[in-house]
C-alpha cells in the first residue's frame, strides 16, 4: 500500500513539474489570420481602475509564415483627479514555416 501512495505522489509531482515547464503564451498559429481587439477593467477597493486595451494582428505569407503583432495599452487611473498613468508595449512573435519562432 506504501509502493502505492510513493507511486501516485511522484507521478503527480512530476505531471505538475512538467506542466509548470510548459509556455502557456497565447501562440499565433492558434489564431486565423485577421485583427483581435480586446479590453480588460477592473476596479479595486480604493477606487483605481485598470484598463487594458490590447490589439493582436496575425498574417501569414504566402510561404505559410505568421507573424502576430500584440500592441498593449495600460492605463492606471487611480481615484481623484489629474493622477492618470500609462504605459504601451509591442511585442512581435514570427513563426516560420518550419515551426522556429522569433520574438
Amino acid at each position: 500500500m506504501k509502493k502505492n501512495i510513493t507511486t501516485i505522489i511522484t507521478v503527480s509531482a512530476l505531471a505538475l513539474g512538467v506542466s509548470a515547464c510548459m509556455q502557456h503564451e497565447p501562440r499565433a498559429s492558434y489564431k486565423h489570420p485577421g485583427t483581435y481587439e480586446s479590453t480588460e477593467t477592473s476596479t479595486d477597493a480604493k477606487g483605481t481602475t485598470t484598463v487594458k486595451e490590447s490589439t493582436t494582428q496575425v498574417t501569414v505569407d504566402n510561404n505559410g509564415n505568421r507573424r502576430e503583432v500584440i500592441t498593449s495599452k495600460f492605463t492606471k487611473d487611480p481615484k481623484g483627479l489629474m493622477n492618470k498613468t500609462g504605459t504601451k508595449s509591442r511585442k512581435v512573435v514570427q513563426e516560420n514555416d518550419d515551426s522556429t519562432t522569433n520574438y
